[in-house]
């Protein structure tokens, strides 16, 4: 592939992820929310220190870079897989030494995700919660749950 379409391809690539997770140069205000806009009150549990729990907390700041790079990763493999397929219709024949750099791309890309989205998405990762003024982790949990806690809403940030 010569160094211009490569080089073309990656700008398309960073393109199309830049407007996809909304990046962008110049910073831009938080919408502020009237006071009434605050629920009353919120239940909470405390969570379990299981090692998956500590695994996904220490991964939860990197979850975006994290999926910008597998999506990033997917868009050259599709372009891989793209080359391949132009490479054969051009010569009007089937090599299949063509598909081997985007198959052995395909299959890392694929347990690459599995791995890291079972580290990441634990039981508890969509709930967990911090509380102002309280220590620990803590999980949205039901009014009727044993050892649920009532704490003000806007002390509980995601």
């Amino acid at each position: 592939m010569k160094p211009l379409m490569l080089f073309s391809i990656v700008l398309l690539t960073a393109i199309v992820l830049a407007s996809s997770f909304g990046l962008q140069i110049m910073p831009t205000d938080p919408v502020a929310l009237p006071a009434g806009a605050d629920g009353m009150a919120l239940f909470v549990c405390p969570a379990d220190g299981t090692t998956w729990n500590m695994v996904a907390t220490a991964m939860r700041p990197m979850v975006r870079i994290i999926s910008m790079v597998f999506f990033f990763g997917v868009m050259m493999l599709l372009f891989s897989w793209g080359w391949a397929l132009y490479q054969n219709l051009l010569k009007d024949s089937f090599k299949d030494d063509a598909f081997k750099k985007p198959w052995a791309l395909t299959k890392f890309i694929f347990w690459a995700g599995m791995i890291v989205m079972l580290l990441v998405a634990t039981p508890n990762h969509y709930r967990l919660v911090d509380i102002a003024g309280a220590d620990g982790q803590w999980v949205l949990c039901d009014e009727t749950t044993p050892g649920a806690i009532p704490v003000w809403a806007n002390n509980v940030k995601s």
